[in-house]
């Protein structure tokens, strides 16, 4: 049975490491919005971005709750042939042209991991698009490409929460330690509890 104690500091745990782990970054000021497209199967190159998507991505739109961060999950028999890409959405500077002469606009795009696009008409005329191929990629790989484009920066914990976590691996260790004397203990007992039983058996067949 866990104890309140036990189930407390899993708590704590879980909470720190959406504060801090992987993906915990604050993005500028000229990031509008992320949409992540990605098969519902990991097969085909998705595994990658759904690991991104169940970690990275929640602990980025925890750090930035003013972002509009949408998911699109394919759901479709031919996964393999499903596109996986993370499209990051920037306000473009209205001093510089959003695109060259030379541009994927004018030309064939170069084959690379990603992209920049064109805002759709249906979007501000001044947003910059870059996405990410995400396909065949690990969750680490993507989160790189997210900090290369964005030039987010990761989220430094407190003191207060250095030595929350200080405390919180040492009673982790103290419980694994506890508990592997617990089964010692136990398995013990249990070959005594044997030997005794078998003691007895033998003493009760010379009997007879």
């Amino acid at each position: 049975m866990v104890s309140l104690s036990q189930r407390m500091r899993k708590l704590q745990t879980k909470l720190l490491a959406i504060r801090h782990g992987s993906g915990s970054l604050v993005l500028p000021k000229d990031v509008k919005r992320i949409h992540m497209r990605f098969g519902a199967k990991i097969n085909g190159g998705h595994m990658g971005p759904r690991k991104f998507w169940r970690h990275e991505l929640v602990r980025l739109k925890y750090h930035n709750p003013a972002v509009p961060i949408t998911v699109e999950q394919i759901r479709t028999t031919q996964t393999p042939d499903t596109e996986a890409t993370l499209s990051i959405h920037f306000t473009a500077s209205t001093s510089s042209p959003q695109t060259s002469p030379d541009s994927a606009t004018s030309s064939p795009a170069p084959t690379d991991s990603t992209t920049t696009t064109s805002s759709p008409s249906s979007h501000d005329p001044t947003e910059r698009v870059e996405t990410i191929d995400m396909k065949h990629r690990t969750n680490s790989q993507i989160l790189q490409e997210v900090v290369r484009l964005t030039k987010a920066y990761p989220v430094e914990p407190t003191q207060q929460e250095l030595e929350e976590m200080r405390l919180l691996e040492e009673q982790r260790v103290r419980s694994e330690r506890d508990s592997k004397m617990s089964a010692e203990v136990r398995a013990r007992v249990k070959r005594e509890r044997e030997i005794m039983e078998q003691a007895r058996g033998d003493l009760a067949g010379q009997a007879a």
